[in-house]
């Protein structure tokens, strides 16, 4: 029988056994190994559309998913004050899934027209009246989850529990074949040495076994500095439910607000080259009492660092997670990731290793990390540089951003502009929308040259009417939330 081990408890981890044993049944041995007294760091709780593929093949209800990890449902990202003026835009996940525009004309024109409804997104009506699809009805709107993460890690564990193999300790040592570059076997504390044909390592920032092997480190702090997080969470009784995270830019970074059921997530982003934990822990602290009239009660200050392993898959040893690379929290892209990591893998992976698989993986990962990087870096390109954070980000755009920030200053793009499968042109359409980037006069004259005005006016005309018929099917978030939690769905 072939055996995988996977070493992490995590999120990553029960998500990686979770599609271990969808994917192979009892063909194969899974056994997930990790320190039950220090499961889960606890973070990760604003999820993306890749949820629902996971559910999907996991064959789980979304109602169940929301009974038991304090879910809500998510649409979308909130950007508050970003621009350092008080003002908001939100970033929406798709809404229609239909009347593609691969040549982005019809965005082009609702932004040049001052009718711009983030296109084929969520609209600003849903997010300003706390509105979700009816799921009766919709059947193409991707939707997510603010979940509590540890509850997660939990409840697929539940479901999986009798189909792994879970053994409760710590990996002490790894042995290395060095002229193999695999990993030959691992050395629990309690359980001594074990040994597997596949290797995860899901083991969070710790990265216990990829950091082991041959490898690089693409360190990416020269394009996301921020390395610090304080998690501050907050009982509540929510009179609504927001459908979106909030990510509201400070003095030093910026705040993330992320709500489930019976409270809110919260956190400060921040970068220590630019602040001491000090100073952010006061701009938090005063964030709190504003917002909520708390006090921190701050415990350990997370500490990572941006970047990612330039093979995830090495020998026969996979990272996923946080053990494979991060970025950074906005944007919620490391579950996210995950997601995508494990559904290819155990997608490709065919019990013997072949070197084309591993080099393909390699590649396509690669090429979504690059993706990521560019639309998070993206994302700062506020012109703001009032303090260091702000004056370093606002002074040392990568060049490919620069690039891409003239064009959508100057034009606007389309499919062909930008690569990787997690943010497209219509991601970056919005959040430079958001950001008062595209310049209307020039965009109107560009639509005239081309001889596309009249066309993409009449794809704008039609999208709108679509999307308010469809608006009518939206529902009461907290409204649907009950009617789980009471089994009236």
């Amino acid at each position: 029988m072939n055996k995988v081990i996977i070493v992490g408890g995590g999120t990553a981890g029960i998500i990686a056994a979770a599609y271990a044993k969808a994917n192979y049944g009892e063909k194969v041995q899974v056994t997930l190994i990790y320190d039950h007294l220090n499961p889960n760091i606890g973070v990760g709780e604003s999820l993306t559309p890749s949820i629902q593929m996971f559910l999907r093949d996991m064959d789980i209800k979304q109602e169940e998913l929301i009974r038991n990890t304090n879910a809500l449902v998510k649409t979308g990202l909130k950007f508050k004050n970003w621009l350092n003026d008080g003002t908001s835009f939100y970033h929406g996940f798709t809404y229609l899934d239909i009347l593609e525009d691969k040549m982005n004309n019809r965005a082009a024109y609702e932004i040049a027209f001052g009718k711009y409804d983030l296109d084929t997104m969520f609209s600003n009506y849903s997010f300003e009246n706390n509105l979700i699809p009816d799921f009766n009805i919709e059947k193409d709107a991707a939707t997510s989850f603010h979940i509590d993460a540890n509850l997660f890690s939990k409840f697929i564990e539940e479901k999986f529990k009798k189909r792994l193999k879970i053994i409760d300790d710590k990996v002490i040592d790894v042995i290395i074949d060095e002229e193999k570059n695999i990993i030959k076997e691992i050395v629990l504390e309690k359980n001594g040495k074990i040994n597997a044909d596949i290797y995860i390592d899901a083991s969070g920032f710790a990265r216990v076994l990829i950091k082991r092997l041959k490898n690089k480190w693409i360190d990416k702090t020269d394009w996301l500095p921020i390395n610090k997080f304080i998690a501050q969470p907050i009982p509540t009784v929510h009179t609504t439910y927001e459908p979106y995270t909030t990510a509201e830019a400070s003095d030093h970074g910026w705040i993330l607000k992320v709500p489930i059921q019976h409270r809110w997530g919260t956190g400060y982003l921040y970068s220590s080259e630019f602040t001491t934990d000090d100073e952010a822990l006061s701009e938090f602290s005063k964030w709190t009492k504003n917002n909520f009239n708390k006090s921190l009660n701050v415990g350990k200050i997370l500490t990572f660092k941006s970047g990612y392993w330039e093979d995830q898959w090495v020998g026969n040893c996979v990272a996923t997670g946080l053990a494979s690379g991060f970025a950074e929290p906005l944007e919620a892209t490391n579950i996210l990731h995950t997601i995508l990591q494990m559904n290819e893998f155990f997608g490709t992976f065919n019990y013997k290793i072949y070197e084309t698989d591993r080099v393909k993986y390699n590649s396509k990962q690669r090429i979504m990390y690059k993706n990521i990087y560019e639309y998070i870096r993206f994302c700062y390109t506020n012109k703001r540089d009032d303090t260091g954070f702000w004056n370093y980000m606002a002074n040392n755009i990568p060049q490919e951003v620069k690039y891409l920030n003239e064009k959508i200053e100057n034009d606007y793009v389309n499919y062909f502009d930008l690569y990787g499968n997690v943010f497209t042109y219509l991601n970056f359409t919005c959040v430079g929308f958001g950001l008062k980037k595209p310049n209307k006069d020039k965009i109107k004259k560009i639509l005239c040259d081309r001889g596309l005005l009249q066309k993409a006016k009449d794809e704008a005309y039609e999208l709108r009417r679509i999307k308010t018929e469809r608006n009518k099917n939206l529902v009461i978030h907290k409204k649907y939330i009950e009617d789980v939690l009471t089994n009236k769905i």
